[in-house]
């Protein structure tokens, strides 16, 4: 059995050094990261439903000087460790697993290629995170049965006006975080009125 990571290790900051603060509704923590790669591998965490749990910082690499590993990542049965854009003289250094759990190296193309939904999402986690509290179960049931056909964003606000924008939106996105419905086109477009949503196929 793999061991689990809950608890980021705790450092201290660089002088200069930048420091990002976020609260993560999928761990319902808040959330300490140190550069902007990591921050937007946070984001992708969120935006991925078979992502179950993951932790910031969770371990040293197994004689890696102190190399700290970004990102404990558990979709379930399968956990892995990633590291995140690492020079090409240390890439060589990096093992293939630690403690008993396989090393994934994210690369800074591979962040780029994921730039649009990053983007996309940084604007959604707003939402689940000021209704994180106080989730509507009625609105997002009502609005799964709505898209029993796909709808446009701007028609399923329409649908429920005159109830306030940002409720209608944070009981959405609540959805596609959990995998309930689908919007394929985050990948490609920016976020906005025209975005599609719907079910999954069955």
């Amino acid at each position: 059995m793999q061991p689990s990571y809950e608890k980021p290790i705790e450092v201290s900051r660089r002088p200069r050094q930048r420091r990002i603060e976020v609260y993560s509704p999928k761990l319902k923590r808040r959330v300490t990261l140190f550069s902007w790669a990591a921050h937007g591998v946070w984001l992708l965490l969120e935006a991925d439903p078979a992502v179950k749990v993951f932790c910031e910082r969770p371990a040293y690499l197994e004689g890696g000087a102190g190399r700290l590993i970004d990102f404990w990542v558990s979709r379930g049965r399968h956990a892995k460790f990633w590291v995140l854009s690492p020079a090409e003289p240390e890439k060589l250094a990096i093992p293939k697993s630690a403690h008993g759990v396989s090393v994934r190296i994210v690369r800074r193309a591979d962040l780029m290629a994921f730039d649009r939904r990053i983007d996309n999402w940084s604007q959604i986690l707003p939402y689940r995170v000021s209704f994180a509290r106080y989730p509507d179960g009625r609105m997002q049931k009502e609005i799964f049965e709505r898209l029993e056909k796909p709808h446009r964003l701007e028609r399923l606000e329409a649908a429920f006006h005159p109830l306030d924008v940002a409720t209608v939106r944070a009981a959405l996105f609540e959805l596609l975080a959990t995998g309930k419905i689908l919007a394929p086109d985050l990948d490609s477009k920016p976020l906005g009125l025209m975005t599609m949503f719907r079910r999954p196929a069955k």
